[in-house]
């Protein structure tokens, strides 16, 4: 498996390819994700827990909102396929996500156009859904799925937009704007690790739509981006920290793992120690500890065997002891990049995980560690 198809998965930032960037970067809305899904993530949305808001969606239709009189037969259809997109995905939430799939989904409209002229394609867009919140454990009936509260402002916001340019109906090119208008989500996450500004998509709109003979009337001003828009666990994330996510997944995927456990980001580091990699300050650390990858490989086998298959890109997620690894590392780093040596540090300070006990059992307490780090 070469690094440049574990990019896909991890990143623009990683090698430098953009179609990698749909699943790191797509990341940034996940700490202020709301709750309602069947799959883990970290974080949550500002404001009290709880389920999203009853706003359901029913053959294209919103039911507990207002202002749906109002949208065309495009933006029906962008619900209509979100809807889909959410039970293909066994979600019982529509999210942002979702919408952003829906809109590149139904392609003869103003704003498909202006996302593939930007290089955002449903494929991509899959890949980082699958990677970012993977697939529920049971089916969904149309009838458990609300919007998730980031799509139901989205929605408000794209009714905002229809009214804030005079026009009667709200299209799917509203809801686009409302989408990266909203600019915290998973799907704004996603347009922006793909090389694509916010303000590029609603640029892109508004030329589209001005080449159609219906542009923006002159007193029509883009909106001020709303607060903490661009926000990613993994923006302080430097290349070699982000290396070392490219590597644990490709030990994941080697052993046939359909996650990226600590245990994995242990043998990033370590592989990022390889001479092969160029990186000094691992490799000292290493030789400092004595330990070498095949030994670290041998011990994790005997405890979480291999499955005898690679696994695909598309079926890694994140465990939640490694979301919690990134979190710790973002709290613990203050203000500077954030370096390999902060993953190894991390790990370390968890003793009851698989890849603690892995090193303990080579010699290498959290003590050893920090001595050959400095720390």
């Amino acid at each position: 498996m070469s690094i440049e198809v574990i990019a896909i998965a991890l990143g623009a930032g990683l090698l430098g390819g953009t179609v990698g960037g749909a699943a790191i970067g797509a990341v940034q809305a996940w700490m202020a994700r709301g709750r309602g899904t069947r799959v883990q993530y970290f974080g949550r949305l500002p404001g009290p827990p709880g389920r999203p808001e009853a706003v359901r969606v029913s053959s294209g239709r919103l039911t507990g909102m207002e202002g749906f009189d109002r949208f065309d037969e495009h933006a029906k259809r962008v619900l209509s396929l979100a809807q889909d997109e959410a039970i293909r995905h066994n979600h019982n939430y529509i999210g942002t996500e979702h919408l952003l799939a829906a809109l590149l989904r139904d392609g003869d409209t103003i704003a498909a156009r202006a996302l593939v002229s930007l290089g955002v394609e449903l494929t991509k867009v899959r890949t980082a859904l699958e990677f970012i919140v993977g697939r529920g454990e049971h089916s969904t009936s149309p009838s458990e799925i609300t919007l998730s509260p980031r799509s139901k402002k989205t929605i408000e916001l794209a009714i905002d937009e229809g009214r804030r340019m005079g026009q009667p109906h709200v299209g799917a090119e509203h809801i686009l704007l409302g989408l990266v208008r909203e600019g915290e989500g998973i799907a704004s996450g996603v347009i922006e690790s793909l090389g694509v500004t916010l303000p590029m998509v609603r640029t892109r709109v508004l030329e589209l739509l001005a080449e159609a003979g219906t542009p923006a009337p002159a007193s029509y001003e883009p909106p001020p981006p709303r607060h903490g828009q661009g926000w990613s666990p993994f923006n302080r994330f430097g290349d070699r920290a982000k290396r070392v996510l490219a590597l644990a997944q490709d030990e994941a995927i080697r052993m046939g793992h359909s996650y990226i456990g600590p245990e994995h980001l242990l043998l990033g580091l370590a592989r990022l120690a390889d001479p092969r990699q160029a990186d000094p300050d691992m490799k000292h650390i290493f030789d400092m500890l004595g330990i070498t990858l095949e030994q670290m490989r041998t011990e994790l086998g005997t405890v979480i065997p291999p499955t005898g298959r690679e696994s695909l890109p598309t079926e890694i997620t994140l465990s939640p002891e490694t979301k919690e690894i990134i979190q710790l590392v973002n709290e613990s780093a203050a203000d500077r990049p954030i370096l390999p040596e902060d993953l190894l540090l991390a790990i370390v300070r968890d003793e009851q995980s698989f890849a603690a006990q892995i090193l303990a059992r080579l010699g290498a307490t959290p003590e050893r560690v920090r001595a050959a780090m400095g720390r």
